[in-house]
């Protein structure tokens, strides 16, 4: 126990002892002096009680919403079901907004999120729980195919900018994307209009479409490539040996 602690519950039990004697044999001014202090400190002593059970109480229903949260979401994802963790956690993320000021419906926020998750709930079309899985940013980046052939998307303006590899790179035309960020298309020189559909953040099917004979030419698979972290970098990193020695075995 801390030396104020101690203090304090030399106080708590002190005080109210003195004001007791004193009714008996102390003079009035004592008395009323020891008796508004034992009523200063009990009143103290009631506000922090207080403070300290809404505190435990606090982390005890926190802990356990976020522990459901979390176990929530590993079960559905070992089951398969990682699009609804995926849906959800955004959906949770945008509508928690805390503050200072109040906990910002954080339990109630949680477990309705945790019963979406687990399918318990069906996430109603157009609610603040049907949030889009993917997002502009999921396209922006390099996609490439198995022999090489790539696709550069950028969106540095309203709409996205869009190259194909050849010699020269081709810029792409009429680009437009699909509300949930699931499809883009994009037409190349009024010949050839392509459609990238998501399967996930990382590919993506690629399909051809002949606009002068009205057929689909090809359909391939695209991966986004994605740049190593810095920590991956490190651990392969390899120090070229001194300039004239021998490198080591």
């Amino acid at each position: 126990m801390s030396a104020l602690g101690f203090l304090l519950l030399v106080l708590i039990v002190a005080l109210p002892m003195g004001w007791l004697i004193a009714e008996f044999r102390g003079s009035r001014s004592l008395r009323i002096v020891l008796g508004i202090l034992a009523m200063a400190l009990t009143t103290f002593c009631v506000s922090a009680l207080s403070t300290v059970l809404t505190r435990f109480d606090y982390n005890a229903w926190y802990g356990r919403a976020t522990k459901d949260l979390i176990d929530a979401s590993l079960d559905e994802i070992e089951d398969g079901h990682l699009d609804r963790v995926l849906q959800e956690w955004p959906s949770l993320n945008a509508q928690y907004q805390p503050t200072y000021e109040n906990r910002a419906s954080y339990r109630e926020l949680a477990a309705e999120a945790t019963a979406r998750i687990r399918g318990d709930v069906t996430i109603a079309p157009g609610s603040p729980w049907d949030a889009p899985v993917f997002s502009r940013t999921t396209w922006v980046g390099h996609w490439e195919n198995d022999t090489g052939y790539w696709i550069v998307i950028n969106d540095l303006g309203r709409s996205f900018t869009i190259w194909r590899s050849g010699d020269p790179p081709t810029g792409m035309q009429a680009v437009s994307v699909s509300d949930d960020f699931r499809v883009l298309k994009f037409e190349e020189d009024r010949r050839w209009r392509h459609t990238l559909t998501l399967k996930n953040k990382y590919e993506a099917s690629h399909e051809w479409f002949d606009l002068e004979r009205q057929v689909v030419w090809q359909t391939e698979p695209m991966h986004k490539l994605r740049r190593a972290t810095e920590e991956q970098k490190r651990v392969t990193q390899q120090d070229a040996p001194p300039h004239g020695a021998a490198p080591g075995r």
